[in-house]
Parts: structure tokens; sequence; C-alpha cells
């Protein structure tokens, strides 16, 4: 019998009943799809979050369609839900969407120093399951496996026209360590204005119960410290426009190109930040 005082511990906590909820949604076919994005009750509601602000900023550019990208595949539950995310939003406002995913294919490095959080993360985590699985990990989406230091840039010059037309709008960040992250980041630097739209949605993971010096939150830092054209940024009070009060708002920030020519271009279909299907 579950204990009683643990069980209220957890459903004290918002992260926790949200998870919840998610589950009974997912599980009971009555609840139509478009109430349940309305309300966030998706897995991986963040990535939905993410994927809804770049085609909504990608049709009031008048752009015909924008890549989303998951930087640490690992075992591919996150990309096939943002597969399915980009979906259900590219039928609903007209836009395709693109998705595409980076990882080693070999699980987590040896970390490189203490900014890698060893005590948290250790080499082989999160390695592909079975022989293959890689290949399948993909689905409707563009799998990158290899070092992300030397992918990134290799991706970036090998696919001008197509991120031309489908400029970045939405990047998740799941690399766990300081020095896979802080090689990810530079896509922002690298990419040109036409390859990316003025201001890109960010997901973080791993920024959670740890602090500025370490981590992803050290690579965004040292990110900052040395961008010329923009800068990556937590965006502030996003709780309060959100159903439920998810724990991942506070991962959310958003990568700002001032010098983009469409940055001070004034959104025509401005929407406001709250949750919408």
């Amino acid at each position: 019998m579950p204990d009683p005082v643990h069980t209220l511990r957890d459903w004290s906590m918002s992260g926790y009943r949200l998870q919840s909820m998610i589950r009974v949604a997912e599980r009971v076919p009555l609840i139509p799809n478009e109430l349940r994005y309305s309300f966030g009750l998706v897995d991986r509601p963040m990535y939905a979050y993410g994927v809804r602000k770049a085609v909504e900023l990608a049709r009031s550019l008048g752009r015909g369609g924008v890549t989303v990208v998951e930087f640490g595949v690992g075992t591919g539950g996150g990309l096939r839900a943002l597969s399915r995310h980009a979906h259900h939003y590219a039928g609903r406002y007209g836009i395709d969407v693109h998705v595409l995913g980076f990882d080693s294919g070999e699980g987590l490095p040896r970390a490189a120093d203490h900014r890698d959080v060893p005590y948290m993360w250790t080499e082989g985590q999160y390695r592909p399951r079975g022989n293959g699985s890689s290949a399948r990990l993909a689905g409707a989406a563009e799998l990158v496996l290899g070092d992300v230091s030397e992918t990134v840039p290799e991706y970036l010059r090998s696919h001008t026209e197509h991120l031309t037309r489908n400029p970045l709008g939405f990047v998740s960040f799941d690399l766990d360590y300081y020095s896979s992250t802080a090689s990810a980041l530079t896509v922002f630097r690298d990419a040109g204005d036409d390859h990316l739209l003025p201001r890109v949605t960010g997901y973080f993971d791993d920024v959670l119960s740890t602090v500025e010096a370490i981590g992803e939150l050290a690579a965004v830092a040292d990110f900052n410290r040395v961008e010329e054209n923009g800068f990556v940024g937590q965006v502030n009070a996003l709780r309060s426009h959100l159903p439920f009060d998810p724990v991942w708002a506070d991962q959310i920030f958003e990568y700002h190109r001032f010098a983009h020519p469409d940055y001070s271009r004034h959104e025509t279909a401005r929407t406001h930040p709250k949750w919408r299907p």
C-alpha cells in the first residue's frame, strides 16, 4: 500500500501533478487532441510549446517553413514527441515543420572537466539500445550522428538552401554536459541571418537543481560573453501565462539575433505567450 505521506508529498509538487495529468489525458481517448494541446497535456509539452512559438513567428514573418532541433536524442523518446508536435502544428498553421536530431549515437562521452558535472552524469549514459536502433529513432525526423563540435558546422555548411527555406525556430538542448552544450550553442553563432528566425525558442533540459558555474548554464554564460550578434536568456515570468504552473517554464530560453534584418519587424499576428492549441 502506498505511503500516504509520500503520496501527499508527491502531489504537492507541480511537476509530479502535471506528469500525472498528462498520463491520464493520454489514456482517455475521449479527450480531444486539440484540448490536450490547449492545456499542455501532451508528451514533452515544452517541445509542443517551442514548436508552436516557432511556427507562429515564421507565419507572422511570411515564412513557409521552419526547422526544429533536438540536441541529445538518446533513446529517441524526445525526438518522436517532437515529430508528433511538428505534425500537429504544421497541419494547424499550414507551415512546413522539419524535425532534426543531433546525437553521438554512443551515449555520453567521458567528462572533460568539473563543468561537465561528472557527479551527475557518466560516460556511456543514454546509449541507444539494440543494434541499428539509431536508424529507427528518427522516424519522420532527420538524425545526424557524431560529435556535435563537428556535425553542427558541417550541417550548416551543407544545408544552406534547406535552412534558407526552413530557418531554425526551436532548439532543445539535452546534452547534459557543459562541453557538448557549448559546442551545440555555436549553431546560433554560426548560422546566417537567413538560416534562423530573429528569435529562436530554446529549451535547456538540465538547468534545474544546478548552479551557473557548471553544466548548461555555464555554457550559456560563456556563449553570451563572446557572442556579438545576439543573446541567449531565460524567458521571464512565463509560468504565469501557462496552465498548471509547469516547472519546464523555467527551462525556456530564447536566442535573440539583434542584427537580424527582421528583428525589429512588427509581428503581424502577434500572439500572447499563453498556451493555445
